[in-house]
């Protein structure tokens, strides 16, 4: 029984004497609806609840509402109130899905690594609030970086990375300062030409990358870089700072999922559990976000430990 069932019972049978000649339910049709009533708040009604403030349907609103904001960039009518206006429920049930979210809790330190994931995290949108507070893609790390990469849904980025070997797509982690500046230069320049406008930028400054340690560059079979991973690491946590390909080719779209599990074995090795990514999830692209839940991201607030 619906909550509209519920509410015909009571504005007629329940609140009404009539006699069984004028039609009106007989005593054992009312205590079934009662009932069924019962059954549904129990029992229904709690898991209708669960399922629409569950964070995959989190994911899904931010889906959709990316969707409707890059539908109505020309006319300037994607903003983020008018799509709530449009959609009061959804965004109600949206709501409820950060209150329902997971807090993990995060001890950083002041150096780089510390202060850019505490920036990140701290970062205010969606009227002043903090990414931290209303969720952030985590990618949880296992003790054991091998088990990343086992079980069924891990089954398409098993695919991809034998895709990428295939190609003869390969890694190296990347120390040398004069290399690293090397590849800073080379992706500032691939920004400026990439094929994508939402991901182009003119005037790109990834200086920041060379106060961090994990440098990781995916080559193609000529040993030519075409991917570039930089992640600052603090304790327990660790940013997905740069993760870019340098190029565009079906080598350097499966250079992606070669490198998460090196990555993540990498950040396993250093103690790390959570790594979380350097964009707010309402100013993500839908694709970049079907990737990050392809390979195990998923919404979490953070809490931060004060200073």
């Amino acid at each position: 029984m619906r909550a509209l069932d519920l509410v015909r019972l009571v504005s007629t049978g329940a609140t009404h004497r009539h006699g069984p000649e004028d039609g009106a339910p007989r005593p054992a049709r009312v205590r079934a609806r009662l009932g069924a009533a019962a059954r549904f708040v129990r029992e229904d009604l709690p898991r209708q609840l669960a399922e629409r403030t569950s964070e995959a349907s989190l994911a899904g609103f931010l889906t959709d509402y990316v969707a409707d904001r890059e539908e109505k960039a020309a006319d300037g009518s994607g903003h983020a109130l008018r799509f709530a206006a449009r959609n009061p429920l959804t965004t109600a049930a949206a709501v409820g899905a950060v209150l329902r979210l997971p807090r993990i809790p995060a001890a950083l330190g002041d150096g780089p690594a510390g202060q850019v994931l505490r920036s990140t995290l701290l970062t205010r949108h969606l009227g002043g609030l903090t990414v931290a507070s209303t969720g952030v893609a985590v990618l949880d790390v296992p003790a054991d970086g091998a088990d990343y990469v086992v079980g069924a849904n891990r089954q398409t980025l098993r695919r991809k990375v034998r895709a990428a070997q295939k190609k003869g797509v390969g890694y190296r982690f990347v120390d040398d300062p004069a290399e690293r500046r090397a590849l800073v230069a080379r992706a500032n320049a691939a920004e400026q030409v990439h094929a994508d406008a939402q991901y182009r930028n003119a005037a790109p400054d990834n200086s920041d990358l060379l106060q961090h340690d994990l440098w990781i560059v995916a080559t193609d079979a000529d040993d030519e870089p075409i991917m570039l991973s930089v992640t600052p690491v603090d304790g327990e946590w660790a940013l997905l700072r740069y993760f870019r390909t340098l190029g565009a080719s079906p080598a350097h779209s499966d250079a992606r999922y070669l490198l998460m599990p090196v990555l993540v074995q990498a950040l396993a090795e250093r103690g790390v559990r959570y790594l979380t990514d350097s964009t707010p999830p309402p100013q993500l692209s839908n694709g970049l976000r079907h990737f990050q839940r392809m390979v195990g991201y998923r919404y979490s607030r953070v809490a931060l430990a004060r200073r």
